[in-house]
Parts: C-alpha cells; sequence; structure tokens
C-alpha cells in the first residue's frame, strides 16, 4: 500500500502543469528615449515561476503598437530558435512604444518605452466655450437648493471621530459619501477623495487630526439597509455601464451630475468651521485620479493634488493612433461626431490646463486602462508652477508605493 501511495505521488508530481513567467526589460533603466533612436526590449520566457530553467519550446506572440492602439509589428516567435529574445523598434514622434508579449499558460506581460513623453500633447484642442460651459452648468447648479442630508454613522467609528453619512442635491439626482472628523473642538486639515471606478465608498475613512470626506459618482445611496452597495450598483449599471448613460448629452450625461455634484459637496466642505481655511488636500486613483484633475480645474478650494494613473484623459488619443484613458468614449461610440464632441467636455486633460496648485502624478508605463500617453497629455498641460510626475515602468493599472509617497506629500502640504 506505501510502495502504491509512493508511486501515486510521483505520477502526480510528473503531470503537474508548470506555469511559465514572461519577464520583459528595456535597454535603458529610465525606459525613456529620443524620438527615432531604438529600443531594445529583452524578453526572457522561464519555464515554471518556481524554477530558473529557460523554456525552449513553444510559440510566443508578439505585438508591438503605439500605446496599445494602432499595431506597428506583430508576428509569433519560435522559443526553440531562442530564449532570452529581442525586440527593437522606435517612434517618429513623442508618445509609448507598447511591448505586448503572450505564451499558453503564462500571464501576458506588457512593457512600456516612453518617447520625449514631455512633449505629448492632447490629441484635440479645448473647446473654445469650455470654460463658459462649465462656469455656466456650476451657475444653473446653484438654482438648486443644495439640500444637505447627513445621517449620523455609528458603525465602527473610532472613539476619538464624528461620522456621518452625506447627501447633495444635483442636476438630475443626488451625490452620496461620507464625512469623518475629530471630536476635539478645533479647526484641521480636510482629505478628499472620489473613489476608483466601481461600486464606491460604503463607509467613512479616518485620520488622526484631520477631516476626511469621501463622495461617490453615483446616484444611490451607499448605505441602504437591507441593501448592498454591490446590489445597488449593479442596479444602476443594468442595460448598460454608467459611464455610458446619456450620452451624448453633455448635460445630463452620468459625470454631469457626478461633477457639479462633487464640486458642490467639496464647497460645503470649505465652509464648515472645523476645517482649516485652505488647507484641503485631495487623492484619487484612476476615476478617482481623474476628479483630481477635474477638481483642480474648477474648483479653487483645494491646496494639493496627489493623482495616480488619472483615468478620462486624451479621448480623442486615437487620432493619434493611441490609446485614449478610461472610459474610452469616442471607441466604444464607434467614434461617432456627437460623441467627439461631448467626449472633449469630460476630458480630464481639459480640466488640468487650470490647475495652478501643487500636483503629483503617477504614470504606469504598461497601463493598458488608463495608457501612459493620456497621462502624459494630461501632465503636461498643467500650468502649475509645482508639478511632478513619477514614472512606474513596470506598472499597470495599479496603486502602489509611489501613490502611497504622493499622498503623504499631500498631506504635508496641508498642515
Amino acid at each position: 500500500m506505501r510502495k502504491g501511495l509512493i508511486l501515486f505521488a510521483l505520477l502526480v508530481s510528473s503531470l503537474c502543469i508548470c506555469q511559465p513567467v514572461i519577464e520583459i526589460k528595456l535597454d535603458r533603466a529610465d525606459a525613456t528615449y529620443v524620438c527615432e533612436t531604438e529600443a531594445v526590449f529583452t524578453v526572457t520566457i522561464k519555464a515554471d515561476k518556481d524554477k530558473p530553467d529557460l523554456l525552449s519550446d513553444g510559440t510566443a506572440t508578439i505585438r508591438l503598437t503605439n500605446d496599445g492602439l494602432d499595431n506597428i509589428n506583430s508576428h509569433q516567435l519560435d522559443l526553440s530558435h531562442g530564449n532570452p529574445f529581442t525586440i527593437k523598434g522606435k517612434m517618429e514622434k513623442p508618445g509609448f512604444l507598447s511591448l505586448q508579449v503572450s505564451l499558453p499558460g503564462a500571464k501576458t506581460q506588457i512593457y512600456g518605452a516612453a518617447f520625449e513623453p514631455l512633449k505629448i500633447k492632447p490629441a484635440a484642442d479645448i473647446p473654445e466655450d469650455f470654460e463658459s460651459f462649465w462656469h455656466g452648468e456650476i451657475e444653473k447648479a446653484e438654482a438648486i437648493p443644495l439640500d444637505l442630508q447627513m445621517t449620523p454613522w455609528t458603525e465602527g467609528v473610532p472613539a476619538e471621530f464624528i461620522a456621518h453619512k452625506v447627501s447633495f442635491a444635483a442636476p438630475n439626482g443626488r451625490v452620496y459619501g461620507f464625512i469623518s472628523r475629530p471630536k476635539a473642538e478645533g479647526q484641521f486639515p480636510a482629505i478628499f477623495s472620489v473613489p476608483g471606478a466601481g461600486p464606491g465608498q460604503s463607509a467613512p475613512q479616518y485620520r488622526k487630526d484631520h477631516v476626511t470626506m469621501v463622495m461617490n459618482v453615483h446616484t444611490y445611496d451607499p448605505a441602504i439597509p437591507g441593501k448592498t452597495i454591490k446590489e445597488s450598483y449593479d442596479d444602476v449599471n443594468y442595460g448598460g455601464m454608467y459611464m455610458y448613460k446619456n450620452i451624448p448629452d453633455r448635460s445630463k450625461t452620468y459625470m454631469h451630475r457626478a461633477i457639479i455634484g462633487i464640486n458642490r459637496s467639496l464647497n460645503w466642505l470649505a465652509d464648515q468651521p472645523y476645517v482649516a481655511k485652505g488647507k484641503i488636500g485631495y487623492y484619487g486613483s484612476s476615476q478617482g485620479g481623474a476628479f483630481g484633475l477635474i477638481l483642480g480645474g474648477l474648483n479653487k478650494n483645494l491646496r494639493a493634488i496627489a493623482s495616480n494613473v488619472p483615468a478620462m484623459c486624451d479621448h480623442l488619443g486615437y487620432r493619434e493612433g493611441r490609446l485614449a484613458g478610461w472610459p474610452q468614449y469616442c471607441r466604444q461610440m464607434k467614434n461617432a461626431p456627437e460623441i467627439e464632441s461631448m467626449a472633449q467636455y469630460y476630458d480630464a486633460a481639459n480640466f488640468a490646463r487650470f490647475i495652478d496648485v501643487p500636483i503629483r502624478v503617477i504614470v504606469g508605463f504598461a497601463d493598458r486602462t488608463c495608457s501612459p500617453s493620456s497621462v502624459y497629455a494630461a501632465y503636461n498641460v498643467i500650468p502649475s508652477k509645482s508639478k511632478l510626475i513619477v514614472d512606474e515602468i513596470g506598472m499597470g493599472h495599479e496603486w502602489g508605493q509611489s501613490f502611497n509617497k504622493a499622498i503623504n506629500w499631500m498631506i504635508d502640504l496641508i498642515q
């Protein structure tokens, strides 16, 4: 019996499926090149994640693109002919050369090379009436009573804090969120945020000696008794994802209410007696990163902004053959002219043109959700005299340590 078990174990181990691992590096540590020069990617494919042996058979699929959209070169490579191997490419104008390597059984890997990224420009000029449109929409919204609704929040609240669920009236609906503040008397710096795409925040956040306020983009109450936030999220997405609802009407699209309502909530926060004047900072990632650029351009109550892989940038990027940022309005709607027109009023790169406070932006060179070219297109038009972009060369659409550092930097500035 024992001998049989040993033989069975050996048989099972011999049948274990290996998991190949794809690794990509560039010949420049900073992954940044001058246009018309050659970037050299070195690709190494290991036979298994736990072993150093290299894979000597199989076929890898190689695709070089203009930041995930227009194809530059694609082919298949027989690993029996060499592993590691190199892929070379260049770009004639500022942008990102993106390499995608895939192999059956392995996680597809993406790596980006930047070509003069500080010269990337948005694919379209700002509409002539961009400012007047948004100032007019904000002014019209003032005719709507704020109708502040505050509900005490008691679940999981630290002893030294007071917390509430809050909501505010906005055009075509409401916006919802949470606020917490210290019980102690006095004025405190405030941290404002908007979550990334998804259901949103379902409870308050807390930071010692700070007021924190988080506002969701959605039309629904995030804490309805007997209903989960995921159920509410599924309801709002019934028949189509929320970010595409009511387009191309620029005054009724889902983000119109969200932008106006969240802007109103930030104004309300700045007026509270427990908030230190001029000491409100912002942080957000992806959709939340976009709102950092949007609010930074619309609202003068922010002192500093930390924006990670911001979405909603360079919506017309496809005109330059490159991938636009989430939610890729034009691509999703077949580049219809009316969609292109609307999208420009919701392009975070256009709001970014009016940011004059300190800002830190994080960009992932391997990001296919919020492409690095779209992030740079927005960053490059920011007029602030205190701005910095942090390049995360191998990072995709993630929240990494560099963003945590940017948040801490922002918090230091509002003290």
